[in-house]
């Protein structure tokens, strides 16, 4: 049961990326001893290992799974293995899912998953079918080298254009670091995504103490 207050206070949502942690020479799987520290903004880890073989795929969450069996994991594009593993939830982009045929929506909208999709303007947002999606993450913010299909940014002007409140919750997503972190603070509260904020520990704990100071 997730907790309804997460989307009404300032929080991040750490993205364990399997490519960014090998350019970066990082561990991936001790990344998520830092994020569990901080349990009172970051209230689940998303595994994203793009490119990998079926085997390896299974290997890394299970590993990942047995590590850390009290976190909430969101396994990005496989939902069929999220409900294998028996995961939290799944993130699923919106043209895969128009993709997968009857059967498998079915499937996919009778698991328990909590289920995330990802939206490029604030009118995607407003026409999700919030039947099926239990929140949907906004984005590029801001200009992002983590994916190389990244859409035009949406900038911080459009987000007080979101309604509230929101018939689905929205995570906002790309080019987040803590240099630009107070210009979305200061527009609301958000539950923020982000792959190199949070796997680099001094920008994760410089981003975690922003928060946590405009929560007092």
């Amino acid at each position: 049961m997730v907790d309804p207050n997460v989307w009404f206070h300032a929080g991040l949502y750490p993205i364990l990326d399997l490519d960014f942690c090998k350019k970066k020479n990082l561990n991936f799987f001790e990344l998520p001893k830092l994020w569990m520290e901080y349990p009172d903004i970051v209230p689940w880890i998303q595994i994203r290992a793009k490119n990998v073989s079926a085997e390896e795929l299974d290997s890394l969450v299970k590993t990942l799974l047995d590590k850390y069996p009290s976190i909430p994991w969101i396994l990005n594009d496989s939902w069929k293995e999220a409900i294998r593993f028996d995961c939290f939830g799944a993130h699923v982009g919106k043209e895969d899912y128009e993709s997968l045929n009857e059967e498998e929506k079915i499937s996919l909208r009778e698991s328990k998953l909590f289920l995330g999709t990802s939206s490029h303007t604030i009118d995607e947002v407003n026409v999700l079918d919030s039947s099926l999606w239990n929140y949907t993450g906004l984005g590029p913010i801001f200009p992002t080298e983590n994916k190389d299909d990244a859409k035009s940014i949406i900038g911080i002007e459009s987000l007080s254009k979101l309604s509230r409140p929101r018939s689905l919750p929205v995570t906002l997503i790309g080019g987040i670091q803590v240099s630009n972190l107070d210009q979305i603070l200061d527009q609301g509260s958000f539950l923020l995504s982000s792959i190199s904020m949070v796997c680099i520990e001094e920008e994760f704990r410089a981003a975690a103490a922003k928060i946590r100071a405009r929560k007092r």
